[in-house]
C-alpha cells in the first residue's frame, strides 16, 4: 500500500480572467485619479502612483461598483473552496508602475485574502510578481535539485497579464520587479474582511464573539 502524504498548511494562490471587465473604462478612472492626486501615497510601491485606499462602502462611479462586483464573485469561489467564512472587500487602491518602478516585498496587515486585478499590461514591462514562502525550507532544500514542485519551491512567480487576477493569503510576503517598458502598468489591489453575514454571525456567537458590522 502506497504512502498516504497529507498537505498541511499549503499556500494557495487562485488565479484567473475576468473577461467581462471593460479594462478601458478603468484605465480612464484611473488616469482622472492620478491627475487629481499627483502626490499619491507611498506603501509598498518604489516609485509609481498609488491611490489613496478606498473603503467598500465610499461613493464610486457605476462602472468601478460593477467591477468590484465581478471581483467579489472571484473572492466568492476562493472562499467556499478553501472552507472559510464569507469575506467582502473592505478596501481597495489603484497603482500605476512606470518605468523601472517595482514594489518592495511585503504582506497585507488587517486582512484574510488579497488580490490584484490587472488593468493595462505592456507586453515590454517584464515585471513579475514573485510570492515566497513563509517557512525556512530555503535553508533545508538542497540548492542543487534540479526541478522544484508544489512541495520543494521556495517562490512562486506569476507573470500578469491583462484582465488577470490574482488572490492570496493576506500574510503571505510578495514583491513586484521593476517595469522594463516605456510604457504605464495599471493594476488595482484590495483587501478583504469577514462579511457580516446571517451565518457568519452565528458563528461569532456561538464562539463568545459579538455580531459583526458591515466594516469589520
Amino acid at each position: 500500500m502506497p504512502m498516504k502524504a497529507d498537505l498541511w498548511f499549503p499556500t494557495v494562490i487562485w488565479n484567473d480572467q475576468l473577461k467581462d471587465v471593460n479594462n478601458a473604462e478603468l484605465k480612464e478612472y484611473v488616469e482622472k485619479l492620478a491627475e487629481e492626486d499627483k502626490e499619491g501615497k507611498v506603501a509598498s510601491n518604489y516609485g509609481g502612483w498609488q491611490s489613496k485606499s478606498f473603503e467598500i462602502l465610499d461613493q464610486k462611479p457605476v462602472s468601478i461598483e460593477r467591477f468590484i462586483h465581478a471581483l467579489q464573485r472571484s473572492i466568492n469561489e476562493c472562499t467556499k473552496m478553501a472552507g472559510m467564512p464569507d469575506l467582502i472587500i473592505s478596501d481597495y487602491w489603484w497603482n500605476i508602475n512606470y518605468h523601472k518602478d517595482y514594489n518592495q516585498p511585503h504582506n497585507h496587515r488587517d486582512s484574510i485574502l488579497s488580490g490584484v486585478y490587472y488593468i493595462d499590461v505592456p507586453e515590454d514591462s517584464d515585471s513579475k510578481i514573485h510570492f515566497d514562502r513563509e517557512d525556512e525550507a530555503q535553508y533545508y532544500l538542497p540548492r542543487f535539485m534540479p526541478q522544484r514542485n508544489q512541495i520543494t519551491a521556495v517562490r512562486a512567480t506569476y507573470s500578469p497579464v491583462n484582465n488577470g487576477i490574482l488572490i492570496f493569503p493576506s500574510w503571505v510576503i510578495h514583491y513586484v520587479d521593476g517595469n522594463k517598458s516605456q510604457k504605464p502598468r495599471m493594476s488595482m489591489s484590495f483587501n478583504t474582511s469577514i462579511a457580516a453575514t446571517e451565518a457568519n454571525n452565528e458563528l461569532a456567537k456561538m464562539n463568545g464573539y459579538p455580531p459583526l458590522t458591515q466594516n469589520e
